[in-house]
Order: C-alpha cells, then sequence, then structure tokens
C-alpha cells in the first residue's frame, strides 16, 4: 500500500477530553492548588465558628469582657469567613490562568492544540471542578459548626431546610466560584499574576464596596450592577431594597462571568503567546 493511500489519523492528540486531562493534571500537581484550596476550607469553616463564638460572648474583648454583639443574623454569622474564601478563591482563579505565561509553559501547550478556545474553556471546566464543591463543603461545614456553637450558647439557629439559608448556601457557593472564573479570565487576558491579582480584589471586589459606601444614593441605581452588589440577593439573608432583586441579581452576575470570559477568549485567541 503506498504511503499517499494510507488514512493518516485525524488529530487524536488535540480532542477535547484529552486537553481537559491535561489541564486537570497541570492543576490538580501543583502544591499550591491544595494549599490554596485547604486553606479556603479552613478559613470559612474557622472564621465561621469564631463569629458564633463571638456572637454568643464566649470571646472577651480586651478588657476582659464580653464583646458587643455582632446584630447579624444566625446565617450571616456563621457564614462570617466567606469574605476570606473568596478573596482566597480569586487569587487561585489568577494562578490557574496567568501562571504558564510566567513560566513560559503557555508556548508548549500551543503547540500541542493549536486552537486556542479549547484550552480557555478546559481550564474553565477544571477549576469549577476544583472549586465549587470546595466551596460547598466549606460553606456546610461553617453553617454546621456554627449554628452548633450558637445551639450550644442558647441563641437562636436556623435549620439546613430553611430556604433562606439554602439560598445564601448556595450562592454563596456559586459567587466564590463565579469570582474564581473572573480571576481566570483576567489571569488570561492581562497575562500577569500581580496585576491580575491587583485588579480582582481591588477592582472586583474591594472598590464596588468603597463606591457604594462614599458615592451619594444617586449613583446607587448603577453600583447595584457591579459584581459584587449583584450577588448580594444570593449572598445575604436580609438584603437592601435599593439593590437588585435575586433573579436580576444572579442574571447580572452571571453576565459579568460571561464578558470576562469573552474578553479573555477574544484576546487569547488573537494575541501572540
Amino acid at each position: 500500500m503506498s504511503t499517499s493511500s494510507r488514512q493518516i489519523p485525524a488529530k487524536v492528540g488535540v480532542r477535547f477530553p484529552r486537553i481537559l486531562r491535561s489541564e486537570f493534571i497541570k492543576l490538580r500537581t501543583l502544591r499550591s492548588t491544595w494549599i490554596l484550596l485547604g486553606s479556603m476550607l479552613v478559613l470559612f469553616i474557622a472564621f465561621g465558628a469564631i463569629a458564633a463564638l463571638a456572637s454568643t460572648g464566649q470571646i472577651k474583648d480586651g478588657r476582659g469582657g464580653p464583646p458587643q454583639s455582632l446584630g447579624l443574623d444566625p446565617v450571616t454569622t456563621v457564614l462570617a469567613g466567606a469574605g476570606f474564601a473568596l478573596l482566597i478563591m480569586a487569587v487561585f482563579g489568577v494562578l490557574s490562568g496567568a501562571r504558564e505565561y510566567g513560566s513560559g509553559m503557555i508556548r508548549t501547550t500551543l503547540a500541542f492544540v493549536p486552537k486556542r478556545l479549547p484550552v480557555l474553556w478546559a481550564k474553565v471546566v477544571v477549576l469549577v471542578a476544583f472549586v465549587l464543591p470546595v466551596a460547598i463543603l466549606a460553606g456546610l461545614g461553617a453553617f454546621y459548626l456554627g449554628m452548633a456553637v450558637l445551639s450550644a450558647a442558647g441563641h437562636d439557629t436556623v435549620s439546613l431546610g430553611d430556604t433562606a439559608a439554602q439560598r445564601v448556601l448556595v450562592g454563596t457557593a456559586g459567587y466564590i466560584t463565579g469570582m474564581a472564573i473572573i480571576g481566570l479570565a483576567l489571569g488570561m487576558a492581562m497575562r500577569s499574576m500581580p496585576g491580575a491579582i491587583a485588579t480582582v480584589i481591588g477592582g472586583v471586589l474591594i472598590l464596588p464596596a468603597l463606591l457604594t459606601a462614599l458615592l451619594p444614593e444617586s449613583w446607587r441605581s448603577v453600583l447595584k450592577y457591579l459584581p459584587s452588589n449583584a450577588a448580594a440577593p444570593f449572598t445575604e439573608v436580609n438584603v437592601r431594597v435599593d439593590l437588585l432583586a435575586l433573579v436580576p441579581g444572579v442574571l447580572v452576575f452571571i453576565a459579568w462571568v460571561v464578558l470576562s470570559l469573552a474578553v479573555a477568549a477574544w484576546l487569547f485567541a488573537r494575541r501572540d503567546a
């Protein structure tokens, strides 16, 4: 049989399941992956327990007396560590997207996968597979431990069957995962870990809260569409009336995630590695 008559197999090496497996191996074998996921899990649960202890007066202030009441509902109290988890997973997303540019490994990846967008989609799928289960586990751990602390002290508690608690737990896990995706998109778009980390922490998480607190009420109609404010309806029990309702909040936050990925995909497909 002549060489010309032989059937050359299709590009087996660039099928999406293989790309997905490659990205999974990359993330799984990095020590920083397990350090960040473990830190998120521990801090989320630990700060929830500390907040519960503080709200019951079991943690004393600097003068030896009980601290002032936190004035929060039970769910908000026990999920006090969510902010730390959010920051850690946003940074984790940045590292997942930008790390290969720092090491130069992105050129090797693209040499084997000439079509670039499957690489980005595989990174997103793998990131979600790592972040979402840990975020759910951390939220449940903080909820049960914190409620046990409150119950032991005779304070009001909420069961997992409460619809508001379910909304906040699911919403918080989704918010953490969405911010990790935004972090990944920023890392891919900016190709710089320090720059992307500063942007996702300062520009996406901290600045909107500062603007909401400092700018006049006439700006509230615009500020409620920022990512952190859009997430409030599904991550808080008592939502301010000047923020979005639940469904619009979910849709706006999803739109931010999709927009960040669209920008990252556009830049990733058109720039040199």
